[in-house]
Formats: structure tokens, sequence, C-alpha cells
């Protein structure tokens, strides 16, 4: 089988790559990119004039809910939820029911991805960093490197004790294993529901401050410069946290970090009368981080934009404020934020963009993804974008099992038309038929 996606714009940030030409996919291996002379039996051809041609999407920040909370989301639904977004491969994270903390249930997470009724896309499963995710005694992450876990994490429960982190950081160096960071003091947060400040006393509501954020980064930050293991900063929020990282690196700390959609989209006003699809963590904050933030993303101390996919059920977010889980629904419209509020922007170049949402967090977390470099990996991995369609988000049409969509009813440009993972192809709705040619 041969497919032929025809005159696209080719991104490829892993190899500084912004050309018009095509790409020759031959039984689920890229066999070639740019200009393609040999055109001789050719099975099926998408002609991509006028759309961008990218390694597929990684989003190295998902949680898929299963096992224990499926009905959340369940990997079935998560990964075609990730295929209409654009992504071929995607992280899900340890806080489950019960956590990824042992090599069985690894097991069964890529056991279940790779069943036919998956969304044919890549999970690379991030491991529980302590037993359980209590942050008293750490997982048998040896065990678990070897089932297949690309990363460790605290992610929904910030380890505090020091002294086990910095054991956590030195044993994950001799694994070669990166460390991904929730960076919290639940003894500054605890109890807040958004951002501490000037909203938060008007609505009555308990505030989170940023320091909580902003200490627990810098601890990280300085443990990694120290143990020198490497540690990924998940969902930065402030700017102090920014400066922190910023300052680390410079000091040659091994850190990166990533941003959410909601973070460089919406601010603690959006909270408005109380809606729940607005509670973040870590929450919401104001328009002059996001203004540092978008700063941070230029010049590369933000390395990765990942979508922090925490979907919920109807019944859980339909409840005060106070009571509501945090996060949203997000996979399916990451890209098209991205694309609206920083691509046509002028924040980031298309080539920025597609670094920070596929390439780079493939190289933090060692992935076999981020390239069309033929051969680098296992199977084709390639989204086809329309940069320019514009489309309104209608979360009743989402994959995702849930509906808790902060970017609901939104209208959005740019969007991932094309999903190649293997033998496995999403095409969605908005790619017009008559650019696609079957030859028998």
């Amino acid at each position: 089988m041969r497919t032929l996606l025809r005159n696209g714009r080719i991104i490829d940030p892993s190899q500084g790559l912004d050309v018009i030409g095509s790409v020759l996919i031959e039984d689920d291996q890229v066999i070639e990119v740019g200009e393609i002379e040999d055109l001789s039996d050719i099975d099926e051809v998408y002609d991509c004039t006028g759309f961008w041609i990218t390694p597929g999407l990684v989003d190295m920040h998902v949680h898929l809910r299963e096992p224990g909370q499926e009905h959340k989301e369940t990997i079935q639904t998560g990964t075609q939820a990730a295929a209409a977004g654009g992504y071929t491969t995607i992280c899900c994270m340890p806080n489950t029911n019960p956590p990824l903390d042992n090599p069985a249930i690894i097991d069964f997470i890529l056991d279940k991805s790779a069943s036919p009724e998956a969304g044919g896309v890549f999970v690379a499963p991030v491991g529980a960093l302590t037993k359980g995710l209590q942050g008293k005694e750490l997982s048998n992450l040896g065990a678990m490197k070897r089932a297949g876990i690309v990363a460790a994490s605290d992610e929904g429960f910030p380890v505090q004790n020091s002294q086990l982190m910095t054991d956590a950081m030195e044993f994950c160096v001799q694994l070669g294993l990166p460390i991904m960071a929730h960076c919290d003091d639940t003894s500054l947060s605890e109890g807040g529901v958004m951002n501490d400040g000037a909203v938060s006393a008007m609505l009555g509501l308990k505030g989170t401050p940023r320091t909580a954020e902003e200490i627990a980064t810098m601890r990280n930050c300085l443990l990694s410069l120290h143990t020198g293991c490497p540690v990924h900063i998940m969902r930065v929020s402030t700017w102090g946290a920014v400066e922190i990282i910023r300052l680390m690196k410079s000091l040659g700390a091994p850190v990166t970090c990533e941003i959410c959609p909601m973070h460089f989209t919406f601010t603690e006003e959006h909270i408005g009368d109380f809606d729940t699809k607005f509670k973040m963590q870590p929450p919401l904050r104001t328009k002059v981080d996001i203004e540092l933030l978008e700063q941070a993303l230029q010049d590369g101390t933000i390395d990765c934009i990942a979508s922090d996919h925490s979907p919920h059920a109807s019944h859980e977010v339909d409840v005060p404020f106070d009571e509501a889980p945090y996060g949203a629904s997000t996979i399916e419209a990451t890209l098209a934020v991205t694309l609206t509020n920083l691509m046509h922007t002028g924040i980031l170049t298309p080539l920025e963009t597609i670094n920070k949402l596929s390439t780079k967090p493939a190289q933090v977390l060692h992935l076999d993804a981020g390239t069309l470099v033929p051969g680098e990996t296992p199977v084709a991995q390639l989204t086809v974008i329309d940069p320019n369609v514009e489309w309104k988000f209608d979360r009743n049409k989402s994959f995702s099992k849930s509906k808790n969509a902060p970017f609901h009813n939104m209208t959005f440009k740019g969007k991932a038309l094309l999903t190649f993972c293997g033998g496995e192809i999403y095409r969605d709705a908005l790619f017009p038929s008559e650019r696609y040619a079957i030859y028998m």
C-alpha cells in the first residue's frame, strides 16, 4: 500500500524543515519526504495543497481515567479524541484508581490501548512516582520502566517530602527515567479553589496563592540541578514559576516545562458566576501572567504545549464551585487553541508551534515520535493540518466521554484534518472529499 500526501507545506522541526513538498508512505512507513520523483504504483493520494504536513502531534499530559474512573473517560474514547485532535502519541497520567504503580497495570494500559476498539494512537504510560501516589514510599520504578513507562510522576498528589523527592531523583538518574513534577506546596494551597486575589475575594472563594506553585517549582528545579535528574515541570501558570525555570536552566539544571491551553487563554475572571468548567489546578491566573507566559513561549523557556486533558462526568461538575473537581476536557481543541491564540497572533511561528506540540515533547520523554525522518519512528506518524479553516468547537460532537469543555462554542482558526498512525487513519469531516483519490 503506497499513500501519497501531495503538495503540502512540510513542517518538521526535527530537521528544521519548512518546505512545500510531498510525503510518501509505504506499508505504514514514511519512506520519502520532499520532492518525490517515483510516483508509480500509488494506491491513494491526498491533495494537501494549502495544508501543513507535520509529524504526528505528541501530548505528554493526558488523563485517560481508566482503570477505575470509566464514567469520566476510557482508553477507547480518550484515544479516539486524541486522534481527532491530531495526536498520534499521548502520555497517560498515573492518578487512576488504582494508580499506575506496578508492572501489571502498565501491561493493562498498553494492551487496552493497542486493541482494535481504541483510537489507533500510541499510548505511553507515566508511572506513579510513589506507591499508591501516597508520597511515602517509592514505587518499583525499575520494574515499571521494563514494563514500558516513559516517565514517573506525582501528578495529582505532589510529593511534599523533599528527602523523598531527592531519593526519587537519584534513583531515576540511574534508571534514565525523567520525572514529571506536579508543583504545589499543599500547606499553602490546601482548600484553595481559584487564584488568590481580588477576584477570589469578590466571589467569596478561598484562593490559592501563586507562591504554592512557585515554591514547589523552585524546590524541584534545585533538586534537579543537584542530582542531575531530568525534571519536567507540568502546567506552569505564573510568571514567577517561569522566571525560576529560566534561572535554573541558565545554571544548568536539566529542567523542561509545559503550558496548557487554558493558562494562555483564560484568566481568573472567566470563572464569572462560578462556572466550574474554569476550575483548574493550578488555577487560572491574570492577564499579566498570560503576557509573560507568551514571552516565555517565544524565547523557549516554555518547551512544550500539553492539553492536560482532564475529563469529568456531568454530574461531577454540575455542583457548587467549591465541590467541583479540577480540570477540563481539552484534547480535541488544544491544537486549534494554539493556532488561534499563538500562531495566528504572531507569538509563535509555524515551526515553533509544531516543535512545542510534537518534536520537543517527544525529545523530552525520549519517545519514538515527533519526526518525519524515514525509519525514525516504528510506523508513520503524521498530521495534516488546515491552519486557516474556521470552525466552532461543539462539545456534543466530541469523541471524549465527558463534556466539561471550556472551549465549547468558541470559534477557532485551524484544525487537524488527517491523523496517520501506521495503518490507522482519522479523517475529519472538514477534509474535502474531492482531494482524496483511490487508484486500484
